[in-house]
């Protein structure tokens, strides 16, 4: 469980550091919520869909 939410941690800092910079450059505003909740759903998501599958791969 610990990899799982060290692998969230570096998702998430990989796409909301991403999502700033992108929000920056093509709308030339600083959406802070945005970013975030964009990177939160997407790093959350990988996370679990790899913890799942990896989980069952074990079993079978």
């Amino acid at each position: 469980m610990k990899k799982v939410i060290l692998k969230f941690l570096v998702y998430f800092s990989i796409f909301f550091g991403g999502n700033l910079i992108i929000n920056i450059l093509f709308t030339s505003n600083f959406d802070l919520l945005t970013a975030f909740s964009t990177a939160f759903g997407v790093s959350f998501g990988i996370a679990i869909f790899e913890y799942y599958t990896h989980k069952k791969g074990k079993v079978a």
